[in-house]
């Protein structure tokens, strides 16, 4: 009780910090309702074979032409916060984020991490299964917009048209991350 409470508390204090843009406001309720899979990370501990990684930085340690959000579920980066939080909306994964604060990190953040946990490298049949079906809806996605793009909602059609593009952008990352684990596999007999 007392992890999630150190937890809750260093989302709060996160927010004050980040910039009050709608999307990163979103995502830390999100990360709000998932406490017990949330793993808070310095920048040197976020792990490559984490399923799910979010790094964000505060404007304390931000260069210019740095990022304040970045995501990722699997190797596929992941554009906004708000793709994100749809992704993983019906997923329960483990979600491990790492905030970069720059020299000084604060004392409400520091008792809030816990130990790195110990990242389980995925059955990569089991990944490559989940991708397809990660592929699957992408694809059911894009071919629901491109209906309603065509049937003249004209209400809408900024919004397909974004909708529209995302679904575009992951099928092309999941696809390379198809390619790359396939290219992993062992050859079958």
């Amino acid at each position: 009780m007392e992890d999630r409470r150190r937890k809750f508390l260093a989302l709060v204090h996160l927010a004050e910090r980040l910039p009050k843009h709608p999307a990163l406001m979103m995502l830390i309720g999100f990360l709000a309702g998932r406490l017990d899979r949330l793993h808070l990370l310095l920048p040197a501990q976020l792990p490559e074979a984490a399923e799910v990684r979010i790094a964000l930085t505060t404007p304390q340690a931000r260069i210019w032409t740095g990022r304040w959000f970045q995501g990722w579920i699997g190797r596929a980066s992941v554009p906004d916060p708000v793709v994100l939080i749809s992704s993983l909306s019906e997923r329960d994964v483990d979600v491990f984020l790492s905030v970069d604060f720059g020299a000084q990190v604060p004392a409400w953040y520091q008792e809030a991490l816990g130990a790195p946990p110990v990242v389980p490298e995925a059955d990569p049949q089991e990944r490559l299964q989940e991708l397809r079906q990660r592929v699957d809806h992408a694809l059911d996605v894009y071919n629901e917009c491109r209906r309603q793009l065509e049937a003249g909602d004209d209400a809408r059609q900024d919004e397909l048209r974004f909708l529209l593009e995302l679904a575009r952008q992951e099928v092309e990352q999941l696809g390379e991350e198809i390619r790359r684990l396939t290219a992993e596999l062992p050859a079958r007999p």
